[in-house]
Formats: C-alpha cells, sequence, structure tokens
C-alpha cells in the first residue's frame, strides 16, 4: 500500500515527492468532453468502465458530462467501492459464478441497480435462485463473443437459447445483450476499421436472431474505446463500455491522438552513473510496465529502456547527449530533476497507487482516492 507525503494543496507540481500517479484534471475534462462529443446525435451512450482509473472523482465527472449512463465494473469488489461512493447504475461486465461473490452481488442490488453478464445457463440459475431467495432483481446481459476470444456465447443458436432462460427466469431482468471488441492490431487504420466493424456485427447478427426468435433486446452494449466511430453508425448499439479515455496512455493513444496523455507517473533523477545513461526513482512498483514500458516525455533521445522494482533505468542517444552538455541551464537528467513517465498501460499503472494527485496549472489541486484499488475479488 502506497504511504504518501500529503503536501499542501498549491504545491508545484516539481515539488511533490516520488514517484507520484499525477492527473493533469484540464487535460483530464477535455479528453472526456472529446471523447463523448463523439456520440452526440448518434442516440449511442457512454458507460465509463471505472476498472481503468478505479477512481470515483474521475468517474463523478464522467457522468456529468452530456452522454453517458451509469458504470461499467470488473470485479464484485469494484462493485462494492462505487454503491458506496453513491453510484446507483452498475453494469458488472463479467461473469460472477462463486456462491459468495453472488450473494455479494445481491445484497448491492437492495440499494441499487445492478446488472451482471451471463454466458451460461447454468450462471443463470444460479443467479435467479440467489436472487429470488434474497428478495431483489439483477439485471442480465447475455455476453456474446465478438472476436477477443475470452468470455461470450457465439451469435447462434446458444445465444438464443441463453437469452430466453435469462428471460424466463424468476429474479432476474432481461436487458440485452453485450460484447467486447479485441483493440486494434497493426498500423493499418483502414484494416483496423474493417475489423472492428465485423466483430461489431456479431453483436448486431445476434440482436437479430434474438428479435427473431420473439425476445425484446432492449440494450445493446459493447466494449472497446477504439470502435466509437463505427458504434455510433451501427443501428442498434445502444452503449459504449469505454474506460482509459479520460487519462488516457500511450497504448491507445496510438488510435485516439486527438486525446492527451492526462495521466503520467512523476519522478526523480537520482543518479547519472555515466553520460549515457540515467536512473529514475521509479521502476516496476511505481510504473506497472508489464504490457509495455512508460514513455519518456520531454527528452527527446531519452529512452525508459527497463526497469527493476524500484528503479528505472533512462538510456540517452547521441543527440540527447548533446542536448544534456549544459544541464544546469536546460533542465536535462541531473540528480534531483523531475521526469514525467507516460504510461502505456492505464489501469496496470493505476492499480499501483492508493491516491491520484490531482494538479491544475502546475499546481496540486488535491489528492483523489483509487478507492477501488486492489479489488480483484
Amino acid at each position: 500500500m502506497e504511504r504518501p507525503i500529503f503536501q499542501p494543496v498549491g504545491t508545484p507540481v516539481e515539488e511533490l515527492d516520488t514517484p507520484a500517479l499525477v492527473v493533469d484534471l484540464d487535460l483530464m475534462e477535455r479528453n472526456i468532453r472529446t471523447y463523448q462529443g463523439y456520440f452526440d446525435g448518434t442516440g449511442v451512450t457512454v458507460r465509463p468502465v471505472v476498472t481503468s482509473h478505479l477512481c470515483p472523482q474521475v468517474a463523478r465527472r464522467q457522468l456529468a458530462a452530456p452522454g453517458s449512463r451509469g458504470v461499467a465494473v470488473t470485479t464484485v469488489g469494484e462493485a462494492e467501492v462505487f454503491a458506496a461512493a453513491g453510484f446507483g447504475d452498475i453494469l458488472l461486465a463479467n461473469q460472477v459464478v462463486t456462491a459468495s461473490k453472488i450473494r455479494r452481488l445481491c445484497a448491492l442490488a437492495s440499494g441499487a441497480a445492478i446488472s451482471v453478464a451471463v454466458d451460461s445457463a447454468d450462471n443463470v440459475a444460479q443467479l435467479s435462485q440467489a436472487a429470488t431467495a434474497a428478495g431483489v432483481e439483477l439485471g442480465l446481459l447475455v455476453e456474446i463473443e465478438a472476436g477477443l476470444g475470452r468470455c461470450g456465447v457465439p451469435p447462434g443458436a446458444e445465444a438464443v437459447a441463453l437469452a430466453q432462460a435469462a428471460n424466463a427466469a424468476a429474479g432476474l431482468r432481461f436487458r440485452g445483450i453485450m460484447a467486447t471488441v479485441p483493440g486494434p492490431a497493426g498500423d493499418d487504420a483502414n484494416a483496423h476499421a474493417g475489423q472492428t466493424l465485423q466483430n461489431l456485427q456479431a453483436a448486431i447478427d445476434a440482436k437479430d436472431l434474438l428479435e427473431s426468435a420473439g425476445l425484446a433486446v432492449p440494450e445493446v452494449s459493447v466494449g472497446g474505446a477504439h470502435c466509437y466511430a463505427a458504434a455510433g453508425e451501427l443501428p442498434g448499439i445502444t452503449e459504449v463500455r469505454v474506460g482509459r479515455y479520460p487519462l488516457m496512455d500511450v497504448r491507445l493513444q496510438a488510435y485516439l491522438p486527438e486525446l492527451s496523455l492526462a495521466a503520467v507517473v512523476l519522478s526523480t533523477v537520482i543518479s547519472r552513473p555515466a553520460a549515457d545513461m540515467a536512473v529514475l526513482d521509479a521502476g516496476h512498483k511505481a510504473t506497472g510496465p508489464d504490457m509495455g514500458r512508460p514513455v519518456l516525455q520531454g527528452h527527446a533521445g531519452a529512452t525508459a529502456a527497463r526497469f527493476s522494482a524500484e528503479h528505472g533505468v533512462v538510456d540517452l542517444e547521441s543527440g540527447a547527449l548533446q542536448q544534456s552538455q549544459d544541464e544546469a541551464q536546460d533542465g536535462g537528467l541531473v540528480p534531483g530533476a523531475k521526469a514525467r513517465l507516460a504510461p502505456w498501460e492505464l489501469a496496470a499503472c493505476v492499480n499501483q497507487y492508493d491516491y491520484i494527485r490531482a494538479v491544475r496549472d502546475g499546481k496540486l489541486e488535491g489528492y483523489w482516492p483509487l478507492s477501488a484499488r486492489g479489488r480483484f475479488a
């Protein structure tokens, strides 16, 4: 658990203790307006996936912007945190199959609108029995496999049978279907757009089949920040579940370059043991680089190259070396200087911290708890 040094509101960013997860509120708020604005006039709403940032304060700003509705979580623990924080419409976009977790889910449904994904008839029966015993109603979305290769049923007879079982079960309300679309692969934007449309079509095909079988399908929820353009064009999709757009990360920015990297790990140079190397106080424990190394900002030719538990090593190429000759003048990577690392994958990085340092105009505005951090179960 992080034990931060709480510094006064108004502290300049450069004076914050490090490592620290710092979020520029102006950039975050602009990202929210920009992304949610993509859906203006489409009839599609945004359901923020709070798993990516774990922070109720961020989620409140997402829901305050036009075009959003409810939140999505991945675990029962996350649902408990956000229900306790006053969020009344929560979709657990995952399967819940153990008796203890189903009981916890039903307990939440007594005070909030709780929905959950299913992809098996046995799970529908479990949820129905538990909800009936608890005297609550759970919303159900049948998960369709749409190219991700993870959970879900194919958009065929199995999906129809499962939806019929969900629709008939006591204590449950069949709300529709959900699907998660795999992220872009490769650099071909046209190929990416075509593949996304093909994957989304699986959800539309499932909707058509269910309606042909006499079922009402009021909601079609699809997941994936990159699929916003296609989702807004395909009739029948009602919401997009999306998580990283307020804070962003390097991985997603390649496909949404108009959004800014609002979250960075602020670190300090602690050593310059060689002309072509600097050492930061931010390692694995601070950056979560398992899915990709963070990107050093503001130093051309310098690369965050490798990490141990507590240290990050920066390699400087010849151009960066030349730029750093007069380090006292240019604020180069010398001991005591600050360095900013943009996370490659947001969720892995955010989960290293208990607090966001929220800043505006280069000064600390407050500490925002990452209340759902570590709620894996």
